[in-house]
């Protein structure tokens, strides 16, 4: 009786452990996909150049601003938001300076400057000047070169 107990109660405990570690990886595969679905973030693009010299000249007069290599193109980077009423905000903040920006989604891995993100995107939800917004974008274009970039 004794050792039909044993055997009994290892073969529960595979079965128990080897059902476990599958709906882990299953919750885990599911986890995965709504974080990087949370992570969403809107990069307001001024446009794509296939020098950076180009890049410069078409951005003398925009403040602030980030160029990237991406593949064999540099892109230029206005603002950085995850928030749709702070995109439409700076949208529209760029369009009173007649300057035309797309949208471009990506999602972003790195913890330190998802925080910061956030943190900048209730600023710049509470702000309503166009000097106080640009300041705000100064700071997440500089935290997203050294955060993600570097």
């Amino acid at each position: 009786m004794t050792k039909s107990f044993f055997i009994t109660m290892l073969v529960a405990i595979l079965i128990g452990t080897v059902l476990g570690n599958f709906l882990f990886e299953q919750y885990k595969l599911e986890s995965e996909a709504v974080i990087k679905e949370v992570n969403s973030t809107y990069f307001l693009m001024e446009g794509s150049y296939s020098t950076e010299e180009q890049a410069k000249k078409a951005v003398s007069n925009i403040e602030p601003y980030l160029i990237v290599k991406e593949d064999a193109n540099y892109i230029v980077y206005l603002a950085i938001t995850s928030s749709n009423d702070n995109l439409e905000k700076l949208k529209k903040m760029y369009k009173e300076e007649d300057i035309n920006a797309s949208i471009k989604k990506m999602s972003i891995e790195n913890e330190e400057f998802l925080a910061t993100l956030e943190q900048m995107d209730i600023l710049l939800n509470k702000t309503k000047s166009n000097d106080e917004i640009t300041s705000i974008n100064e700071v997440v274009l500089a935290n997203y070169q050294e955060f993600v970039l570097e």
